[in-house]
């Protein structure tokens, strides 16, 4: 292990377009001591050349192809290579503010018992133009519980960068729902280690959440108040297909269900509380399944979600919906899904 070193890992597939950029605003961090894995996920287009052309005498840099196994994989595969006494996670079509690595050393310095810490984020388009200057409550649903941060955290600071910086132990609350983001994430070595890998069976969503709660049920993690990243949106409805949609809402009740039979007593929820979390992911297949026409399907779950909670009006009128025909059902699950981000989006 190098002390004080930041092992950023790239996982990548088919991004030549972008990761030119993603990579140049690791190299442009105001603090000098990291290094940069790109694991290449098999990819078919110019990434490799790109790479080996740009960054190929730069030290910094080590570039890693694979066979195609999916991002969790690509991670997994960067853990045995990393040298840092840190690790951050970077997608390759996001982009770095100059500052993310400071800000997030100072924050760990800051909060020593944290083992990790996470920020906010801007969302921006194809061509980096903002769409959202704050994406993280947007993007995760779980924050519309937690609307101020002291009601996540239990130790409030502020930085030398002037932004808020939250921790505490938040395991159940990450049991309700995902609220990190992994392009914005820095772990010290030893927790990153302790957490182990991310789920390759997760191949199409899912992998991100799992891994987090694990890492917050180990002990106290922190949140600095700043936008530190740009995510680019423009890719999300390309490369997440209309299935992988319910593929993540099956993972995350998987994650859930499994959580729930292993860590109960570490769980600080009531049992009403846990059974709402239990509706809400039940609900989330159906809802997903719903916008898909699949009305048998989505028939299943809602009535599970039903069985947890009968007196949700939201759940009666999407289980009534599945009922509709489906060129009428399945839009209107899509209308609701668009109006609820809009809403956060305005908050």
């Amino acid at each position: 292990m190098d002390p004080g070193m930041v092992s950023v890992i790239i996982p990548t597939y088919n991004r030549a377009r972008f990761i030119e950029e993603a990579v140049d605003s690791v190299l442009g961090q105001t603090y000098p001591n990291f290094e940069v894995l790109i694991i290449d996920d098999g990819s078919t287009d110019a990434t490799r050349d790109l790479i080996q052309r740009r960054y190929g005498s730069d030290t910094r840099v080590r570039y890693i192809y694979k066979e195609n196994g999916g991002v969790s994989s690509a991670r997994n595969r960067a853990f045995p290579e990393a040298r840092g006494e840190f690790f951050a996670f970077l997608d390759s079509d996001d982009l770095w503010h100059p500052e993310k690595l400071a800000l997030q050393l100072e924050g760990l310095r800051l909060t020593p018992q944290a083992g990790m810490i996470w920020s906010d984020m801007a969302a921006i388009d194809g061509a980096g133009k903002v769409l959202c200057p704050r994406y993280l409550t947007v993007m995760y649903e779980n924050y519309v519980r937690f609307p101020d941060k002291k009601d996540l955290f239990s130790e409030e600071t502020k930085t030398s960068y002037g932004s808020a910086l939250y921790s505490g132990n938040i395991f159940s609350q990450m049991v309700l729902g995902n609220l990190v983001h992994t392009s914005t994430v820095l772990l010290r070595r030893e927790r990153a280690l302790q957490t182990g890998i991310f789920r390759e069976d997760y191949r199409r969503g899912g992998e991100d959440y799992d891994f987090h709660l694990r890492a917050c049920r180990l002990g106290p993690v922190a949140f600095t108040d700043a936008v530190t990243i740009k995510y680019r949106v423009e890719l999300e409805d390309q490369l997440t297909n209309k299935d992988n949609h319910v593929a993540m809402a099956m993972a995350f009740l998987s994650t859930l269900l499994r959580t729930i039979e292993n860590e109960r007593a570490q769980i600080k929820l009531t049992d009403t509380e846990i059974e709402q979390c239990l509706a809400d992911a039940y609900a989330w297949i159906g809802r997903e399944n719903l916008a898909l026409g699949r009305v048998v399907e989505a028939r299943k779950y809602l009535m599970m979600s039903f069985g947890v909670m009968p007196w949700q009006t939201q759940n009666r009128k999407l289980l009534a919906l599945s009922f509709a025909p489906e060129r009428l059902g399945a839009p209107i699950v899509k209308i609701l899904r668009h109006a609820r981000r809009l809403a956060r989006t305005r908050r």
